[in-house]
């Protein structure tokens, strides 16, 4: 199975490469292949064609890390005090469309509060007690 989908991931690939051309469209190559492909298993496991759960999230979340990193580049440096709300909440997304919406409500709740907590600590990023805090959080994916 691994063989396959590693073969479509090829297939799409070389064929979105070639669509990017002819059309300049600014996409990642990459990023549409992996998703095309599992947005398809996605479907086929919803159907019941499919059944590698393992393969398709480690797909999904391969797309997960694509789009933070997509939206990362194009948000002001400030925003990125939500990088841990926005990685979580793109998680569980995609983890509901594997499993299905059941048993959420507390990760949903606790979503929500991570979100509320860090946009009061955006609201008050420059406040002397709270800038060291927002500048790690904010810097969390830096190097230094």
């Amino acid at each position: 199975m691994l063989l396959l989908v590693f073969m479509a991931i090829t297939v799409l690939f070389v064929a979105i490469l070639g669509v990017k051309k002819v059309l300049s469209l600014k996409v990642c190559v990459l990023c549409a292949s992996i998703a095309l492909t599992w947005i398809g298993l996605l479907f086929l496991y919803q159907i019941g064609y499919f059944h590698n759960v393992v393969l398709l999230s480690l797909l999904m979340g391969q797309s997960v890390t694509g789009l933070y990193y997509a939206i990362r580049k194009r948000v002001p440096a400030v925003l990125r005090i939500f990088t841990l709300p926005f990685f979580l909440t793109l998680t569980a997304i995609f983890y509901i469309a594997i499993v299905g919406a059941d048993s959420t409500l507390s990760v949903f709740l606790m979503l929500l509060g991570l979100w509320i907590f860090t946009y009061v600590l955006f609201a008050y990023r420059n406040d002397p007690g709270k800038k060291l805090i927002s500048d790690a959080v904010m810097n969390c994916c830096e190097d230094k």
